[in-house]
């Protein structure tokens, strides 16, 4: 801690509320030294700082505000939580993963001092003329000093657990969307504690949470680009094409990961904020049924090799579980609008929800897939995409749903289509967003086949609801 010619500290819970109470004490302390030119900027910055403290700490913290003698101002923000902020790589439409690149935007200096066990303090300095967060055109972040590989392992720290054919792609997705409803968790539970988990279960399962997906970004990282591969047609606009189709993840699980129980909290954890948004009590949406199956994957596999049982490697999107309607994890209400513009079409058109259900599909693109209207509306529509493509849809659509991000409205795409014999036929697709009342969105795909089917698979001898 610096020289200061004036100083003040307080302490607050971890609550949502501190956030407020925290720019209440340093506006007080500012306007108390004359310095409120600097108000704005700090305010601002310490309120993303404490919103960190309080979501991912899990602790108790302290705010010091000092005013230095050449009359700027340095805040530090310490909590008990030894883990140090991690860098986040979400896309410019992220709703979530960018409070360390604001901070960095708004102050002079910023960076992280680790404590070992004590903990850790966050620090930012403003001056009366703020800088913008770096010169000669640096990144925002460059100022921070940062751990980006917290909580990726190695064997030698710990027992190994593998996890085998994680599937990147789905997983980063899946992280974001953990990540939005974990947030949105924290801050129903601050109204509602006694339909919320503890702070101590919250904590455990932001660990575990951070945990497998440093590990996942450390990998991709390591990988260089001749082993970069994605086995999709070309044109595809899934979400990271240069992602590999899986890894196998060696890591090491600690007594300070929190070990198995982490993995079995995020897991319940996650269940109670799934519950809360299928019901409309959270603002983020429900996870699609692969989101919730890779980290039900993820967390168990954990769980059991640290019990002793094999590895199990993930089974994939492609099982018949996942093109059937899931009814207790998808809104009960469907979206009101004119779906004769599909069941009536001339030509090849499907409707989804944002639930990613079919509500719609025209006669003639039923028949050329094999399959009656009435057996395809109500499935997911995952049913008419080739197996290996399916992860790829779920992250793209994942983050559509969370952010507006929209890579394949409105382009045209020439891509298989599975039909109800396990063949494929090659098709032009235009996606378009229809309009429809509630404020909840209709998908619709009008699909011109282009060739014979391709191909055969294996397929179930009858659709079957």
């Amino acid at each position: 801690m610096r020289t200061a010619s004036a100083q003040a500290s307080a302490s607050f819970p971890p609550e949502p509320v501190s956030a407020r109470e925290a720019r209440r004490f340093l506006v007080s302390f500012l306007e108390g030294h004359e310095r409120p030119e600097l108000a704005d900027a700090a305010v601002l910055a310490l309120s993303e700082v404490v919103t960190n403290a309080v979501l991912h700490a899990h602790t108790p913290f302290e705010v010091t505000a000092l005013l230095q003698p050449d009359r700027t101002l340095r805040v530090e923000v310490s909590d008990r939580n030894p883990q140090l902020p991690v860098q986040r790589d979400y896309p410019q439409q992220a709703t979530t993963g960018r409070g360390m690149d604001l901070v960095a935007a708004l102050t002079a200096e910023c960076g992280v001092v680790g404590r070992g066990a004590a903990g850790k303090t966050v620090w930012f300095v403003v001056h009366p003329a703020p800088d913008g967060g770096g010169e000669d055109g640096e990144a925002p972040l460059a100022g921070w000093d940062i751990d980006l590989l917290e909580g990726a392992g190695s064997a030698a720290d710990g027992r190994s657990v593998l996890l085998l054919g994680l599937p990147p792609t789905l997983w980063l997705a899946a992280r974001e969307h953990h990540d939005a409803v974990l947030r949105e968790l924290a801050l129903f539970g601050a109204e509602h504690p006694q339909e919320s988990p503890t702070q101590e279960r919250l904590a455990l399962a932001d660990r575990a949470r951070a945990w497998v997906s440093a590990r996942v970004v450390a990998e991709l990282d390591r990988l260089t680009p001749s082993d970069l591969h994605r086995a999709l047609p070309a044109g595809h606009p899934s979400l990271l094409p240069e992602t590999p189709v899986a890894l196998d993840l060696e890591v090491a699980v600690t007594d300070d990961d929190g070990g198995g129980a982490a993995f079995g909290a995020l897991q319940d954890v996650l269940d109670v904020a799934e519950r809360l948004a299928v019901a409309g009590r959270l603002l983020a949406r429900p996870g699609l049924p692969e989101i919730v199956a890779v980290r039900d994957w993820a967390c168990e596999q954990v769980v059991a090799q640290l019990s002793g049982v094999l590895p199990s490697p993930w089974p994939g999107t492609g099982l018949e579980r996942f093109t059937v309607e899931v009814h207790d994890r998808e809104p009960p209400e469907r979206p009101q609008w004119d779906a004769g513009m599909v069941s009536d079409a001339e030509r090849g058109a499907v409707a989804a929800d944002d639930a990613n259900r079919i509500v719609a599909v025209s006669r003639p693109l039923a028949a050329a897939l094999g399959w009656k209207v009435e057996d395809l509306v109500g499935r997911r529509v995952v049913v008419l995409i080739p197996p290996e493509m399916r992860e790829a849809h779920v992250a793209g659509f994942t983050r559509h749903l969370a952010t507006g991000e929209a890579h394949a409205l409105g382009v045209p795409l020439r891509l298989p289509v599975l039909r109800a014999d396990g063949s494929r036929i090659s098709c032009d697709f235009l996606l378009e967003q229809a309009p429809a009342s509630g404020g909840r969105p209709v998908y619709v795909a009008w699909i011109d086949p282009v060739d014979e089917p391709l191909a055969s698979e294996p397929a179930p001898a009858t659709p079957t609801r």
